[in-house]
C-alpha cells in the first residue's frame, strides 16, 4: 500500500496494524481511525480497517473499507481480492466477481484468486466460465493440487470426462493422498461405466476417512452397479443408520431393491423420495390416496420425472381405471394427446411440471390425488403383477394409415432406430451410442432402417452415408411429436433403441422394441435376463463389463438375420 504524507498517520498505520495481527482490534480500529482523521485518502489504512473489521466477521464495514482502498489505490489487487471476499461473504455474488476480476486485471497470475473467482462463477451456475477461471489457477501454479482438482469436478459436471480424468491424475500425481481428488475421480469413474475401478477408489478414501458418509454411500452405488445388491444395500443402510436425511443413499437404496425384484419394499421405500428431498413435492390441495375404496370418488394422478418415466408407469392407469371412471391424469404436454386417446374414460391435462395449480380450481370436486410414480406401489407389488399386455397406449388411426401409405415405399423389413438420450444426470454418457458405432450392423441387415432419434442429426446421417453407403431414412420433425411418432412405430415391424423415451414408447404401444442396454442399467430394467416386466414386447442385449458396444451390435445383426420379412400385409 502507499505511504501516507503525513509521518503521524503512517506512524498510527504501523501501530494499528500490528494491534490487528495481535488481535487487538478495539485498539488497532481506534489506531487507525485516528489515522484517517489525519490523512483520510490513505489507502493502506482503509485496507487495514477493513482487515479488523472482517477478522470480526463485520463484513458489512470491511467491504465498505476495502472499496474505499480500491478507490484511493485502483491498481492495488489485494484490496481488490479482499473486497470481493467480503461481499461474497455478504452475498452479493455479482458484486464480489466484478471485484475479483477487477484484481486480477492488475495481478492475472494470483492463482489463489483464480480459484475464488471459479468458485464464485460456479455458485451462479456460469460453468464454462468457472473451467476457464480454474485452468487459469493451475497454468499460474502448475503444483497446485487444489486447482487441478477443482479443474477437475468443473470438467466432471460438464460432461468433459476425458478432460477431467487427465486433471484428476495431475492433481493426484502431486499428492496421492488427497481424498477430494480421489473421491471426485472415483465419482467419474462410476458416471462412465466403470464401476470396478470406481469401487476401488472409493474403498481406498473409505478406509483413510471412514466417518466420510457421503464415500460410504459412493461404496454402495458402486457395488450396485457391479450387481452385488445385497452389499450396496447394507451400505446404503449404514449410511442412513448414521443419517436417516442423507438423500443420495435413501433414494438409491430403493433401487437397489427394486432391481433386486423385491418389489414390496422397493416401492415403499421409493416413496421416500419426496420426504428426502430427492424430488420436490407436487401435492395438491386433496388427500393422498392410499389405497382407500374409489367407488363414486373422482382421482387426480400427477406428473413426476420425465417422460420414459410417465410412460412407464401409466401402465398402472388401466388398474386405476378398473376402481374407478372418474379420474383426471395430469400429464406432459408432449404426451396429452397420446394419453386422451388411450384413457378415454379420464380427463387428461397436458402441462408441465413447473406450472402452477391453478388449473385443477377448474374441475369438479376431487377427492383424492396420487403422483403417478407411487401407483406401482398399489398394483406391482410382486413381478407376477405385471400384465401380460399388448399396448396400453393406442395410436391415431388416422395417423397409422398415413405411415403405412409412406412407408410401403420400402418393401424390406422396417426398422427403427435411436441411438441417443438421457442427460447427464440420468448416465447419458454410458447410455448413449453413436451412429456410427451402428455401422456394421446396419450395412448388412438388409432392412430398411427409419431414424426415430429427437433433435438435429442430419449430419450425423449424412457421415453415415459417406463413410459406409447405409442410407437411414430420415422422418423430419415428426418424430419430435409423440403422436406423430406412435404412429410411425405402430407401422413399423420393429423398433432397435437404447434406454430412452423411443424404447419406452414402442414398448407401452406393444411394438417389438430391442432395447440396448449399458452394463450399469437403469433401476427399471431386471439385473439378469432379455425380458423387461413393464414391456412384454421388449428383449433386452445387454453389454458385457469390460466390453465395447460391438459385441452387442454383433448379437443384433444375427439376431436381426433371423427375423422373417413380412410384407405389407402384416400392417393392415
Amino acid at each position: 500500500m502507499a505511504d501516507a504524507n503525513e509521518p503521524a498517520a503512517a506512524e498510527l498505520y504501523r501501530l494499528g496494524a500490528s494491534q490487528r495481527q495481535r488481535a487487538q482490534y478495539a485498539d488497532a480500529e481506534r489506531s487507525l481511525l485516528r489515522a484517517l482523521e489525519l490523512s483520510h485518502d490513505f489507502p493502506g489504512v482503509h485496507f487495514e480497517l477493513g482487515l479488523t473489521y472482517r477478522e470480526q466477521g463485520k463484513f458489512e464495514d470491511a467491504a465498505d473499507y476495502f472499496q474505499l482502498a480500491v478507490h484511493f489505490a485502483p491498481a492495488t489487487a489485494a484490496a481488490s481480492f479482499a473486497l470481493g471476499d467480503a461481499l461474497a461473504k455478504l452475498a452479493r455474488i455479482d458484486s464480489a466477481i466484478a471485484a475479483y476480476r477487477d484484481g486480477l486485471a492488475h495481478d492475472a497470475r494470483n492463482s489463489a484468486a483464480w480459484l475464488e473467482l471459479g468458485n464464485l462463477l460456479k455458485s451462479t451456475g456460469q460453468q464454462s466460465d468457472a473451467i476457464d477461471c480454474y485452468r487459469c489457477a493451475a497454468d499460474c501454479e502448475p503444483t497446485s493440487e487444489n486447482a487441478h482438482c477443482r479443474l477437475g469436478y468443473a470438467l466432471y459436471k460438464a460432461g468433459r470426462y476425458a478432460e477431467s480424468r487427465a486433471s484428476f491424475d495431475a492433481a493426484l500425481a502431486l499428492r496421492p493422498d488427497m481424498v477430494e481428488a480421489r473421491h471426485n475421480l472415483s465419482l467419474l469413474l462410476l458416471e462412465t461405466g466403470h464401476a470396478d475401478e470406481a469401487l476401488a477408489g472409493f474403498q481406498q478414501v473409505l478406509a483413510a476417512n471412514p466417518e466420510i458418509l457421503e464415500s460410504r454411500a459412493c461404496v454402495a452405488h458402486a457395488l450396485r452397479d457391479l450387481g452385488r445388491l445385497d452389499e450396496a444395500i447394507a451400505y446404503y443402510d449404514e449410511v442412513i443408520a448414521a443419517d436417516p436425511q442423507f438423500t443420495d443413499a435413501v433414494i438409491n437404496r430403493s433401487y437397489a431393491l427394486l432391481m433386486k425384484g423385491d418389489y414390496a419394499a422397493g416401492w415403499g421405500a421409493y416413496e421416500q423420495r419426496f420426504s428426502s428431498g430427492a424430488l420436490a413435492a407436487r401435492d395438491f390441495p386433496y388427500p393422498p390416496w392410499r389405497g382407500e375404496p374409489l367407488a363414486g370418488k373422482r382421482i387426480l394422478v400427477y406428473a413426476e420425472q420425465g417422460m420414459g418415466d410417465e410412460i412407464m408407469f401409466a401402465s398402472c392407469l388401466p388398474d386405476l381405471l378398473r376402481l374407478t371412471g372418474d379420474c383426471v391424469i395430469e400429464c406432459n404436454t408432449r404426451l396429452a394427446a397420446l394419453f386422451r386417446r388411450s384413457f378415454p374414460q379420464a380427463q387428461v391435462h397436458g402441462g408441465n411440471k413447473t406450472d402452477g395449480k391453478s388449473w385443477v380450481h377448474k374441475l369438479p370436486p376431487v377427492d383424492w390425488q396420487i403422483s403417478i410414480g407411487t401407483l406401482p406401489r398399489h398394483f406391482r407389488v410382486v413381478r407376477a403383477e405385471f400384465p401380460a399386455h399388448h399396448g396400453y397406449l393406442k395410436a391415431d388411426a388416422a395417423r397409422r394409415a398415413f405411415w403405412r401409405t409412406q412407408l410401403a415405399v420400402a418393401p424390406a423389413l422396417r426398422v427403427g432406430i435411436a441411438w441417443r438420450g438421457g442427460t447427464l444426470h440420468s448416465r447419458q454418457h454410458i447410455r448413449s451410442t453413436t451412429l456410427s458405432q451402428w455401422q456394421p450392423m446396419l450395412r448388412g441387415a438388409g432392412a430398411a432402417f427409419y431414424a426415430l432419434q429427437y433433435g438435429d442429426i442430419g449430419a450425423e446421417l449424412d457421415a453415415l452415408h459417406d463413410q459406409s453407403g447405409v442410407n437411414v431414412y430420415r422422418l423430419g420433425s415428426a418424430v419430435d411429436d409423440m403422436d406423430e411418432l406412435a404412429a410411425i412405430i405402430c407401422e413399423l415391424d420393429l423398433v432397435i433403441s437404447i434406454d430412452n423415451t423411443v424404447a419406452h414408447l414402442a414398448g407401452a404401444l406393444g411394438k417389438p422394441v430391442w432395447t440396448l442396454l449399458p452394463c450399469s442399467p437403469e433401476w427399471r430394467y431386471p439385473r439378469g435376463g432379455d425380458d423387461m416386466p413393464w414391456y412384454p414386447s421388449m428383449r433386452l442385449f445387454r453389454r458385457d463389463r469390460g466390453e465395447g458396444w460391438e459385441p452387442v451390435f454383433a448379437r443384433v445383426a444375427r439376431e436381426l438375420a433371423g427375423v422373417p420379412r413380412v410384407g405389407d400385409e402384416s400392417h393392415a
